[in-house]
């Protein structure tokens, strides 16, 4: 049987351990900020000069640029951050809409707006390296035969180039991209992809960094939920967690022979 540590706090026995993956196993904010700059600059370049001062403040809004604080950064609970790539472009076609453009023409441009290099699932894997630690507790969790699954807003190609790019396909069992229904954040998608692992949700832990995630797991009947907060400038504020993780470093895989 597998334990899983965080400070005093010890959970299990687990079966598997369920995990979000940008800005829980992959530093994903710099790059996030900018596609989402990218995507401001284009559609800003779409709409006539007189419409620009009130489309950027409503992209802004929707993509989560936190461009009026002190310090820059990306909102971790904003459309860049959570929804997936579908969700942001209606998020996109919808700001153009409120500026006086047609539903059909805002959609056609949010397609092209959407269309930048950094789009690309290749070049999103390259720029998003795994937090730090995240190398360790995966391999600690296959040295220990705990299986291990992702469960993204991202599409399933996203997630196989990630886990390709950095050395990690190996340490995940399974993986579930919002390309796939039902998609995060509905329950069903944790029972899926509990189900493709052939365990119980009650015997998982999931392991995300947004509300979303949280309410997914306790939704599902996922027996540990823990959010994770490291992977952004900003720590997004969770609610509805049994333990909230800041730094990988501080969580421990203990195997214990013991049946209670």
């Amino acid at each position: 049987m597998v334990w899983l540590q965080i400070g005093p706090q010890r959970f299990g026995p687990l079966r598997a351990i369920l995990l979000d993956k940008d800005g829980t196993l992959s530093s994903s904010e710099a790059f996030l900020m900018a596609l989402a700059e990218a995507r401001l600059a284009t559609a800003l370049q779409q709409v006539p000069a007189g419409l620009r001062p009130q489309l950027t403040g409503l992209l802004q809004r929707a993509y989560g640029l936190l461009a009026d604080q002190g310090t820059p950064g990306l909102d971790p609970g904003g459309a860049t951050a959570v929804a997936s790539a579908g969700h942001n472009l209606i998020s996109t076609a919808t700001c153009l809409a409120q500026v006086g453009l047609s539903w059909s023409e805002a959609l056609a441009k949010a397609q092209v707006i959407h269309g930048q290099p950094l789009d690309d699932h290749l070049a999103r894997a390259e720029l998003t390296p795994p937090l730090s630690g995240v190398r360790q507790l995966l391999r600690r969790a296959q040295d220990l035969g705990l299986p291990c699954g992702i469960i993204s807003g991202d599409c399933r190609q996203g997630i196989e180039d990630f886990l390709r790019h950095w050395g990690l396909l190996g340490a995940i069992t399974v993986f579930r991209g919002s390309d796939q229904l039902p998609a995060k954040p509905a329950a069903q998608a944790a029972l899926h992809l509990c189900r493709d692992l052939g365990v119980d949700p009650q015997h998982c832990l999931l392991c995300g960094d947004s509300g979303q995630d949280l309410a997914m797991a306790r939704a599902a009947g996922v027996g540990v939920v823990v959010g994770y907060t490291g992977g952004w400038r900003n720590p997004p504020r969770l609610q509805g967690f049994d333990a909230l993780v800041a730094d990988w470093g501080a969580v421990t895989l203990l195997a214990s022979t013991s049946s209670t």
